[in-house]
């Protein structure tokens, strides 16, 4: 295939029907899990963090520590007592080379400290202390300690972690508005990432995947900071077919689920421009995916892919066919979500036809 010319082969269906809900301009409290109301729709906690801005970023960091002493999301989650002396020390005292920061400072400092904590509050505490369900690696994930990496690019894939691990919650907070009932998170037990349920409707098992700016990108933003603007070769197949490699491992992860089930891909606005061309364009058949030109540096990605996934490319068109639809989310700076794209998937054309 060369370079340049899209395949048209898809009827990937962009969806607006859930802007109403979020802005389209930006760039449980139960004893036992398990039961449909385990995940029961809470109200808003009234919670300090959830009003908190400031026009001070100097004073950030003090002011931080004083909402932490009152909100058990950040004192029992984020930033617990072995975690806050080095993140404060840490942003004294910043890193200038890659000029990291706190996401939840910036989140402090342009105003969505809540969008942050706001799941944190709905799904991990209970009655003021962090809820005895909790999975312990699931709370360390959540430590915001990924700035103590000294190393800038391995800080980034750390912070990327953490962010992706964030998601998860935020995401199944995003479900509950549009109306459905969270019945299960990994976050309380072991399972699928989220489970959930809408009126009459059988329970749906999601898994997902959150994408931030890769490693070449960040590099680049490294290079433009220390030298101007700054540039490099980029491959218009890459993004898409990394995320097609998502959505297949998704669909792996949910192959022994007896139910529907969809693959949530949530991309970060920073890393967006990798992506928007070839889906609304159609590049790929989503109903039989196939990876595009293959360029050396993505044939090494999939060799060493192969290690985990031996048949990746014999049974990526079934595996992927086996879901019911894949969601692509777009995340903007300020954490809002707009589901952007429902993919369909061979088995959601089966169903379509038999419908």
């Amino acid at each position: 295939m060369s370079r340049g010319v899209a395949p048209s082969t898809t009827n990937a269906r962009k969806s607006r029907s859930i802007e109403t809900v979020w802005s389209a301009a930006s760039i449980f409290a139960t004893r036992e899990l398990g039961a449909c109301d385990a995940m029961r729709k809470v109200p808003t906690s009234s919670c300090r963090c959830t009003t908190a801005g400031i026009e001070d970023a100097v004073s950030a960091v003090g002011i931080l520590d004083e909402i932490r002493s009152v909100c058990p999301a950040l004192q029992s989650v984020f930033l617990p007592e072995d975690v806050w002396p080095d993140f404060e020390a840490w942003h004294r005292e910043p890193d200038g080379v890659a000029a990291h920061r706190s996401m939840l400072l910036l989140g402090l400092e342009r105003g969505h400290l809540h969008r942050l904590t706001g799941p944190i509050h709905r799904y991990l505490i209970l009655d003021g202390r962090l809820h005895p369900n909790a999975r312990r690696q699931y709370l360390k994930d959540l430590r915001e300690r990924w700035m103590l990496e000294p190393n800038p690019l391995e800080r980034n894939r750390k912070s990327r972690l953490f962010a992706g691990r964030l998601a998860e919650l935020q995401f199944a907070e995003w479900l509950e508005k549009q109306d459905w009932t969270i019945t299960g998170l990994e976050a309380m037990r072991e399972g699928h990432d989220i489970e959930a349920e809408r009126v009459s409707g059988s329970v749906t098992a999601f898994e997902v995947k959150s994408i931030g700016t890769e490693d070449d990108d960040f590099q680049m933003i490294l290079r433009s900071m220390a030298q101007g603007a700054s540039g490099g070769p980029v491959s218009a197949y890459a993004g898409i077919n990394y995320l097609l490699f998502r959505v297949y491992e998704t669909a792996k992860q949910l192959a022994g689920f007896e139910g529907p089930r969809i693959a949530v891909a949530i991309i970060d606005d920073l890393t967006w421009w990798r992506f928007e061309r070839q889906l609304s364009s159609g590049w790929v058949d989503w109903a039989n995916p196939q990876f595009l030109d293959q360029d050396p540096a993505w044939e090494t990605f999939l060799q060493t892919q192969e290690r985990r996934y031996p048949h990746l490319r014999s049974e990526l068109a079934s595996a992927v066919g086996a879901i019911d639809a894949a969601w692509v989310i777009r995340r903007s700076y300020g954490y809002e979500y707009h589901l952007e794209y429902e993919l369909s998937t061979a088995n959601s054309r089966r169903r379509s036809v038999r419908s």
